[in-house]
């Protein structure tokens, strides 16, 4: 979607490294690099207008009609956003179907208004049919803004107010797009819904397992996607012994030799999960910090896979933008994503 010269003029990108500077799916910003470019307006007081759109019901999108479709989805809306935006602002994928919209134009209520009203009503982005292969449905958004500096004068307290702008939208009903105002908006509370989904992320990835119409491969692909995108971090990967392996497909690659097997050998070798503390405490280990420099990791999370005892591969969650810190969920998560590929394993055996 954007490409270098579009993004050169800036010069926030003329120290980024450009392989990773586009989500791999949509072909607008990733998420670390739109998120960055706002901090730095920021940071230089330039004033511009944050947005965060969410596509309406997008997961009935996925559920009724599969993820080629929700993909397809996604790129359209993407795609036409990017071009409704053009050489006034920058769109990012946030996660999953939301996305970030910097709009440098104005921060006046007036200008901003015209602006979302434009991208809702024209039916050049939403508010429209589409077509995905065969399929047709018709797709809505809920938006929700804030400017800096009018509304926040540090980064944290934008987004957070423009997320309140957002949840008010979706309270409404969707389908629309809320501009903050501090004496409509300034004590709206946000009820997060990653503090009750971890049952239903598993119900979610119990559907992929036993959807009989799609490959083994194409369960465990998009098993590792959703797990990437419901936990928001770079990349998850499924590596076998016999060198194979799947990833969730964010750019990120991961060459599978012996001695990468040797150092999840290693570190699983007397528990099934293990969680480096720092990776500062393996620089004297000459292949485990070949291994984080050569994928540019900051921190991740592995778990063996064993099948009667006997270790048959390896699940590792990456993080390579921010030092995340792991949580018990996120454990809960990778034990249940072991038992889930060794049913596919059996699966697989019996075809």
């Amino acid at each position: 979607m954007y490409s270098i010269d579009d993004l050169k003029k800036y010069d926030y990108f003329n120290n980024i490294d450009f392989t990773y500077a586009l989500d791999s799916l949509t072909g607008v910003l990733s998420r670390a690099n739109i998120l960055g470019f706002a901090k730095q307006l920021v940071e230089t007081n330039f004033p511009f207008t944050m947005a965060i759109m969410d596509i309406d019901n997008f997961k009935l999108v996925n559920d009724n009609y599969g993820h080629m479709v929700g993909d397809g989805c996604l790129k359209y809306v993407a795609e036409k956003l990017a071009l409704y935006v053009g050489e006034d602002g920058l769109v990012g994928r946030f996660g999953g179907d939301e996305f970030i919209i910097l709009y440098f134009k104005s921060t006046k209520y007036d200008d901003v208004h015209e602006f979302l009203e434009g991208l809702l009503n024209d039916g050049k982005v939403v508010r429209r049919k589409i077509s995905v292969g065969n399929v047709k449905f018709y797709v809505t958004a809920t938006i929700g803004c804030a400017t800096f500096p009018n509304d926040a004068k540090n980064y944290d307290d934008l987004f957070i107010i423009a997320d309140k702008a957002l949840y008010r939208g979706k309270t409404k009903g969707r389908n629309c797009f809320i501009i903050y105002v501090e004496a409509k908006h300034k004590n709206i509370e946000i009820y997060r819904k990653e503090q009750v989904t971890l049952h239903n992320a598993f119900s979610r990835i119990s559907e992929f397992v036993n959807n009989d119409k799609r490959t083994i491969n194409e369960r465990i692909k998009y098993i590792l996607d959703f797990v990437a995108d419901y936990l928001q971090i770079s990349e998850a990967a499924l590596l076998l012994n016999n060198k194979t392996i799947y990833t969730s497909g964010d750019g990120y690659q991961c060459n599978v030799d012996d001695d990468c097997l040797k150092i999840f050998e290693k570190l699983t070798a007397h528990n099934n999960i293990f969680i480096p503390e720092n990776l500062h405490n393996y620089q004297n280990d000459e292949k485990m910090n070949k291994f984080i420099q050569d994928k540019k990791i900051i921190t991740f999370i592995v778990a063996k896979i064993s099948i009667s005892k006997k270790v048959y591969g390896y699940i590792i969650l990456f993080e390579e933008k921010i030092t995340r810190i792991w949580q018990e969920n996120d454990k809960a998560l990778l034990i249940y994503l072991g038992k889930v590929f060794e049913i596919l394993h059996y699966k697989d055996m019996l075809k």
